[in-house]
């Protein structure tokens, strides 16, 4: 290739990418419920940012507005699949009890339409619209997002948290493992009192797949943090510990292990409760054959990197 046909093409290349940047979003919602509700919901969502002139082509959703960047598609997301005051976010050690964003609430409270998912999709110059990709490399995450995966293939998502593991019945979607997904917060619900105290964390997600955004809750015990896993120098084993819950005097943490043959394992260790009554401040170290859980420095817990593990595989 000439010198003068490689600068075409980089320029063509560039001034592509420019339109494709320029071109923004289309914003659509899935909503169910009576037609005027719906209509009112949507006129609630149009986004501040964009050119109203703009024809939307047929979306998968009803059609809400566009924006010029991902960076405002994403603040949109965030802004209407969850509302109310934040949760503390996957790192808090104390037990958070109060009350859990509703998935989609504020659509439900204010014009009682249920929201199934939001919906991004790359809009083209020519008013058309293509599926949603994450550019290369990707944007900065809006705050408070913890990328993460879940531990099994699938995993029912629940609208609300309860003290304990609902019934699959009573889920209102389903998670993959190929999903994208992220922690917002967590939640700790509780039920008795003292001895008989027992709880259950989840945690607060974003599940994202082909431009589909729907949010909701996951017991903590199914999801791991992308950046949480504690590793040997050679990527495997590793390992990561997850507070899951309260059983009376104990709190719950849940060490999962990759074992260096790829297997994946899970057992539940018992440490002591906080003096708040949540979760101790404690400390995971990785050997070369052992996970070791201590607490200010004092060893409580050594479980054997072997088939000795006290968990069952996936």
């Amino acid at each position: 290739m000439s010198r003068r046909a490689a600068s075409l093409l980089g320029a063509s290349l560039l001034l592509a990418a420019h339109e494709a940047a320029a071109a923004g979003y289309w914003l659509s919602a899935e909503l169910r419920g009576p037609a005027s509700a719906r209509a009112d919901a949507i006129a609630a969502m149009a986004p501040e940012q964009g050119a109203a002139e703009r024809r939307p082509p047929p979306l998968l959703g009803h059609y809400v507005g566009a924006v010029d960047d991902l960076a405002a598609a994403l603040t949109w997301v965030a802004r209407w699949t969850f509302t109310g005051d934040a949760l503390p976010g996957p790192d808090t050690r104390t037990l958070s009890l109060g009350p859990a964003p509703i998935p989609g609430g504020a659509l439900l409270d204010g014009f009682g339409t249920h929201l199934l998912a939001l919906v991004v999709d790359a809009a083209e110059d020519d008013g058309g619209s293509r599926p949603f990709r994450w550019p290369e490399p990707r944007p900065e995450l809006p705050a408070g997002w913890q990328p993460a995966a879940i531990l099994s293939q699938r995993a029912p998502l629940f609208a609300a948290p309860a003290p304990r593991l609902p019934p699959f019945a009573e889920s209102h979607d389903m998670v993959q493992r190929s999903d994208d997904l992220y922690v917002v917060g967590v939640v700790d619900r509780c039920s008795g009192e003292g001895q008989g105290q027992r709880c259950a964390r989840w945690d607060q997600v974003l599940v994202h797949a082909h431009g589909r955004w729907r949010g909701g809750y996951l017991p903590a015990a199914q999801v791991a943090a992308i950046d949480g896993w504690l590793r040997a120098p050679r990527g495997l084993p590793r390992i990561q510990a997850l507070p899951v819950g309260v059983d009376g005097d104990a709190a719950l943490l849940l060490l999962v292990v990759r074992t260096a043959d790829y297997e994946l394992h899970r057992t539940t260790l018992r440490l002591p409760r906080s003096g708040a009554g949540g979760f101790p401040d404690y400390a995971v170290e990785l050997t070369s054959d052992a996970a070791v859980v201590t607490i200010a420095g004092d060893e409580l817990h050594r479980v054997p990197l072997s088939s000795s593990i006290d968990a069952r595989p996936r």
